[in-house]
């Protein structure tokens, strides 16, 4: 089997040497309940029944954005883990072998190692020889990363695309019926602006 050391694994690739599990979430969403309502057009009076139903609007664009982009809009702590498994990449390598940030962890605030240190983001490497590997088995290196813009207004300054797309899309959810559009005896859902919007950022794998 070759090193895999030797190359580097398609990130859609599973299973993963690194995993990434969020311990929480952003403090708040990158729009107010009436700002949402306003880019889709719509009035109510808050308290209402349907706030609720908008904020997860909010939520479910904000986690859509960043799933098409890999990237973390607002402050997140997430649990990032390094596997190493022999039975399946070969041996581990014997000097420090460097391995990409998981999605969701840029733009990225810190990195935190398993002792509680912090490490340079800059220089960060995981060696996989400090390890006690058994055949076949995953040994583990749990990492803590803050990742995300640290706050809305540091969002709309420095990326106001992706701003704008989580916007675009809370209104599309939030007024889907009236965004039909027929192609023929087809009918499908478009978000006018939004493709445009994330295209900058968005994940694109060449194989």
């Amino acid at each position: 089997m070759t090193p895999a050391s030797t190359f580097v694994r398609a990130p859609w690739r599973q299973p993963q040497i690194v995993s990434s599990v969020l311990v929480d979430g952003p403090a708040v969403e990158p729009l107010t309940l009436d700002e949402a309502k306003a880019r889709a057009g719509l009035y109510w009076v808050s308290p209402d029944p349907r706030d609720d139903l908008m904020t997860a609007f909010i939520k479910a664009a904000r986690q859509q954005v960043e799933q098409d982009t890999g990237l973390a809009l607002l402050t997140q702590t997430r649990a990032v883990t390094f596997t190493w498994n022999s039975g399946l990449w070969g041996d581990a390598p014997s000097t420090p072998y460097q391995y990409p940030l998981p999605m969701q962890a840029l733009p990225l605030q810190s990195i935190v190692d398993a002792d509680g240190n912090p490490v340079d983001p800059a220089t960060y490497t995981v060696n996989p020889s400090s390890w006690t590997l058994t055949w076949g088995y995953p040994t583990s290196r749990p990492f803590t990363i803050v990742s995300g813009w640290p706050s809305v207004d540091a969002l709309k300054a420095e990326a106001p695309l992706l701003y704008h797309a989580v916007g675009l899309l809370t209104a599309h959810y939030a007024t889907v019926g009236r965004d039909l559009a027929t192609t023929g005896t087809i009918i499908t859902h478009t978000i006018l602006g939004y493709e445009d919007a994330i295209a900058p950022y968005r994940l694109i794998w060449v194989t």
